[in-house]
């Protein structure tokens, strides 16, 4: 049986599907993604792929994932109030899950999408975006790639939810009015105890440390942050801090 060559998302060297399986390789961090998929598993969340083991090669070997990337072609399926109560659902549901995740062995985890917050609130999956979630034939939704998961507060992993989702990027298409009624939506599903005004600032934070991963790595020369780098990535998420501090006054009202 042959491989095909996927294409991950920006920051995940190309990956290969065999069958019904995925080859990723492999790092420091994946006897802890193992053991958090595996948990995952046991508690019965779909919104995940499964563990398999590791190849003759040294790759780990995930489930693969049926259906459609929402980003950047299934946009749609998000900016619909069900998706978006449905987005909101997963990532509560996930969650809930992993509270109660043995993370005592201290596994070593990636640094690149945490927020470096040692109170170790939950683990997060640091990139929970449309670039990472399946839509599956079935009508589900799978989150995937979840190789920069590591522990955080929640505050860090929602504020790029709202991000991505919302969303709160620099936009023609999207009015104040438009974002502040989604903004109390996705609250209102995940749970208002949970999501507070103060995850705006959390969200320009997170935005003016990805422009400065990409401007640090990516000078150095260091892959996929070089690419990231040429492609006009650190302007992206310099605009949106930017976009973020304009705007954070009214948004945080929506969240209030």
């Amino acid at each position: 049986m042959d491989e095909e060559q996927l294409q991950g998302g920006n920051t995940h060297p190309a990956i290969a599907r065999l069958g019904n399986t995925v080859r990723r390789p492999t790092g420091p961090w994946t006897p802890g993604i193992h053991a958090l998929l595996r948990h995952l598993e046991s508690r019965d969340f779909g919104g995940s792929p499964r563990v398999l083991g590791i190849d003759e090669e040294g790759r780990e070997i995930l489930s693969f994932v049926p259906g459609d990337v929402v980003y950047p072609d299934h946009m749609d399926l998000v900016t619909t109030d069900e998706g978006l109560t449905a987005v909101a659902r997963l990532i509560r549901t996930f969650h809930d899950a992993v509270m109660d995740f043995d993370s005592s062995p201290r596994y070593l985890w990636s640094d690149r999408g945490s927020s470096g917050d040692p109170s170790e609130e939950l683990i997060c999956h640091n990139d929970l975006a449309p670039w990472n979630l399946v839509h599956t034939p079935d009508n589900k939704f799978v989150f995937i790639d979840w190789d920069l998961a590591a522990p955080g507060p929640r505050s860090w992993e929602l504020s790029w939810s709202l991000l991505t989702f919302i969303p709160l990027m620099p936009s023609d298409e999207s009015d104040d009015s438009t974002i502040s009624r989604r903004l109390a939506l996705f609250r209102e599903v995940y749970g208002s105890a949970f999501l507070r005004p103060n995850v705006i600032d959390v969200a320009i934070a997170r935005c003016k440390r990805e422009a400065h991963l990409i401007t640090t790595l990516g000078q150095r020369g260091e892959p996929p942050y070089d690419r990231l780098l040429a492609d006009g990535h650190f302007d992206i998420w310099s605009r949106a801090a930017d976009h973020l501090v304009r705007h954070r006054h009214h948004w945080k009202r929506a969240l209030a």
